[in-house]
């Protein structure tokens, strides 16, 4: 059994990620433990990713700031799961938005359009699980459109979406999308 420190997320066409398809390594992540990525204004402390679990899952602990959320959006190639941990979160799932809070679970079945915003004055906390992994990679790649100065590159994130099987929506109450300027909490 290994025990997780800090390291980089592993490329799609890494070895660790290649030798990570056919071996399962048992493990235990410290609380501390993990890859911090801060993409669309919030934060995901990636715990486990496609080197752990052979490609079957990726587990992440996101942090999101009072009035934050990702625009609307469909991933084609994974399931999503959200366990409320802290805050109150506004989902949108197929035209119809829910209130939920802490002890709340939230499946998004691949293909379904959805987004979420924290409602309220306190920041929200929540565990994501997506099956099967890779969308640590996706958040990655994407994080290192939002570190640049200025706005992202709208053209940068549609290649990245679109290798990634990840689109975009407009939903009326959510985040604009990405083709308009973001603002480190919400695309305006």
């Amino acid at each position: 059994m290994t025990s997780s420190t800090s390291s980089p997320i592993a490329p799609a066409d890494s070895p660790a990620t290649a030798s990570a398809s056919t071996h399962r390594i048992p493990t235990i992540v410290h609380p501390a433990d993990g890859q911090s990525v801060r993409s669309f204004g919030n934060e995901i402390l990636f715990k486990l990713t496609a080197e752990e679990t052979a490609g079957s899952f990726t587990l992440g602990l996101a942090s999101v700031p009072a009035g934050g959320g990702p625009p609307a959006h469909v991933h084609d190639a994974e399931d999503e799961l959200f366990l409320i941990l802290e805050g109150q979160y506004r989902v949108y799932v197929d035209g119809e938005w829910t209130d939920v809070g802490p002890g709340s679970a939230v499946y998004l079945p691949r293909g379904r359009e959805h987004t979420f915003q924290v409602i309220g004055a306190t920041p929200g906390r929540h565990w994501v699980l997506t099956t099967p992994s890779g969308f640590e990679r996706y958040y990655s790649r994407v994080a290192s459109l939002f570190a640049a100065p200025g706005a992202p590159d709208g053209a940068q994130l549609a290649a990245i979406n679109a290798e990634h099987r990840v689109r975009f929506a407009r939903v009326a109450g959510a985040a604009p999308v990405a083709s308009e300027p973001f603002n480190g909490t919400h695309m305006e």
